[in-house]
């Protein structure tokens, strides 16, 4: 399962033990404890958590992350752990590239197709795994309930092998603490997000251009023009998703008993036709869809 999410203050624990997590962060810092060993992910910095691992979580003020459910036998057959290990095994590591929102984005846009058993690999970069032949990828999806679900998985894995190649082992907490007032490799700027920060806290509201140009103290050209080389995409495409993601999170609560309607104003959508198209869109179901799944879960 491939998804943007946001993390609490408080701190949760839990662990999963048929798949591997991976948690990259498009903003933000989460504090992460995994097997007793204590990190950060922000910036550069990624989490690798292994299936079967007991790990804490809590997150510091506004945040949004990619969070990837891996098949853990998917991850072994298509050469993944191998990478992971290669890059020392831990469960957070340094990549060599900034990770931003519209490469993301663009990412979980993709809609790829696989055929009967998953032997006709058919995503760029496929050719780039010697391990993923077409016998491992039969091996992995036979052992695999439902095969459609796993589908959205290998669309990543191009992703994942260029991230894990150069990855290596990263700092712990207790040596490197995140200075919000500092300018991280691969972060974004504290006066982008200012900006974010008091756009994300109006989502009900009109939120333009020029509100959050003059939060960022830039000009509207510079606001863009900084949204595009740290976030990746334009403030607007940004805001939209942010909407979608709250509405989301609103929809999975179960202690929400507020109308799909209520929710779409709630996150600054003018009507629920809207924001049903829109959430159809971005999420592959309808709100009611969506929340009904979400219940069900929870039974």
């Amino acid at each position: 399962m491939l998804s943007f999410r946001h993390y609490r203050s408080e701190t949760l624990t839990h662990s999963h033990d048929d798949f591997h997590q991976i948690i990259i962060s498009h903003h933000g810092v989460l504090d992460l404890d995994v097997d007793g060993k204590g990190g950060e992910v922000r910036g550069r910095q990624i989490a690798f958590v292994p299936a079967g691992a007991k790990h804490a979580y809590r997150a510091q003020g506004m945040n949004r992350f990619l969070v990837i459910d891996l098949d853990a036998r998917l991850a072994a057959n298509a050469g993944i752990e191998q990478l992971w290990h290669q890059a020392g095994g831990g469960a957070y590591l340094s990549v060599a590239r900034d990770i931003r929102f519209g490469d993301l984005e663009n990412l979980l846009a993709v809609k790829p197709a696989f055929s009967q058993a998953g032997s006709d690999l058919s995503y760029p970069g496929a050719r780039d795994f010697p391990l993923m032949t077409g016998v491992n990828a039969n091996a992995a999806v036979a052992s695999w309930e439902h095969a459609r679900d796993l589908s959205g998985q290998y669309h990543m894995l191009p992703f994942l092998n260029d991230l894990l190649r150069a990855a290596h082992t990263g700092t712990k907490a207790g040596n490197v603490r995140y200075d919000p007032l500092q300018e991280q490799a691969g972060g974004i700027p504290l006066r982008l997000t200012r900006a974010m920060e008091w756009a994300a806290a109006r989502l009900n509201e009109t939120v333009s251009i020029a509100g959050m140009a003059r939060i960022a103290a830039l000009s509207e050209s510079a606001l863009f023009a900084a949204f595009e080389r740290y976030v990746g995409c334009s403030p607007m495409r940004w805001l939209a998703a942010v909407r979608l993601d709250f509405g989301r999170d609103l929809l999975a609560d179960s202690k929400n008993t507020e109308t799909i309607g209520e929710i779409a104003r709630q996150v600054g959508f003018q009507d629920q036709a809207a924001f049903s198209r829109a959430f159809s869109r971005r999420f592959g179901r309808s709100p009611a869809q969506y929340r009904k799944q979400c219940q069900l879960g929870d039974k």
